[in-house]
């Protein structure tokens, strides 16, 4: 089953399909609701979604096929490979995600994990979420007053002024700046204030 907004998409990645991968689409639909649900009633075996970014009506498809067919995988190929997206995709309940540059033999691998049972994400995608995973468990390394100590840093406060609205002296502060920084691999202060904006800690 193919899923993309547009025809012309729905169109080139069926002729991909059949001429380069040897796989001719059951079904194919739009990401409206109505036109997910007819396809489905066809009882694909993969299903394949083409969106760039991770929109409202991506992310509802998916649950919607999660619903009604919760036994058939979901392949994602997207141009995207920025960290809020990744991490969005990455939360709903897709077995792959491809980059479209990675070309057929990277859809073709995908396709193949998916039909073994296997997940499979592209090699750029890999990274990010293990980028992703080692800050949060950084993040889970920090002692309370380490991290009541990151955001007012993050946010501009000098180390003296956060140690008087932490009400600890200087030296103590310090010694909390040391080590979350230490925790959590950054070496200044500009690296933590982006760490703390893309991990949502402050606002941007």
């Amino acid at each position: 089953m193919l899923i993309a907004s547009t025809a012309l998409d729905r169109q080139a990645f069926a002729r991909l399909l059949r001429h380069d991968l040897g796989l001719d689409p059951i079904a194919e639909a739009a990401l409206a609701p109505v036109s997910i649900w007819e396809a489905l009633r066809r009882q694909p075996n993969l299903v394949l979604l083409l969106a760039d970014r991770a929109t409202i009506e991506a992310c509802d498809a998916i649950d919607m096929i999660r619903r009604l067919a919760r036994e058939t995988p979901i392949v994602v190929v997207s141009a995207a490979l920025d960290p809020q997206t990744i991490k969005r995709w990455a939360g709903l309940a897709i077995r792959a995600y491809v980059i479209k540059d990675g070309g057929v033999d990277e859809l073709r691998a995908a396709v193949q994990a998916v039909a073994g049972g296997n997940s499979y994400y592209s090699a750029g995608v890999r990274a990010m979420l293990r980028a992703e995973g080692e800050a949060s468990n950084g993040l889970a390394k920090l002692s309370r007053r380490e991290a009541e100590l990151l955001p007012l840093l993050a946010r501009g406060m000098t180390l003296r002024e956060a140690a008087s609205a932490m009400t600890v002296s200087y030296k103590t502060a310090d010694s909390y700046r040391t080590s979350l920084l230490r925790k959590l691999g950054l070496r200044d202060r500009v690296e933590l204030a982006r760490y703390a904006i893309r991990e949502n800690i402050i606002d941007a």
